[in-house]
């Protein structure tokens, strides 16, 4: 069941990406064309690692808790710009799922690799 929460949370990265990168370059702004698309091209990339990760999750458990460590940093940033009035109420519904991700992917990286919080967090799998 884990395995799979990843693969599909993993999956959705792509479309995700894709529309970043195609909005980027259908209407290219200079302050934010390059970081855009380097944004989205870095998320292509995580989904990426999290399928590869799920392919011996036992061993690559750190992967997934890093993946779910930059999750809650995202849900953090998210959290303080709707305190400034500088988030569109979307984007804290989306952080908010993000942090339940978060979650499920350390406890479950926990359970799955039989492996502290801590070891993960220092990438030790053995």
């Amino acid at each position: 069941m884990f395995k799979k929460f990843v693969q599909i949370t993993a999956l959705f990265n792509f479309p995700i990406a894709l529309g970043m990168i195609i909005s980027a370059l259908m209407a290219p702004q200079a302050d934010t064309l390059i970081i855009t698309v380097v944004l989205g091209v870095s998320f292509m990339l995580m989904g990426a690692a999290l399928l590869w990760a799920t392919s011996d999750i036992k061993t690559r458990a750190p992967l997934i808790v890093w993946n779910g460590l930059v999750r809650m940093v995202g849900f953090i940033i998210v959290t303080y710009a709707a305190s400034l009035g500088l988030a569109p109420k979307v984007f804290i519904f989306i952080s908010v799922m993000d942090l339940i991700t978060a979650f499920v992917y350390i406890i479950g990286s926990m359970r799955a690799s039989e492996q502290p919080f801590k070891s993960l967090f220092l990438g030790k799998t053995q």
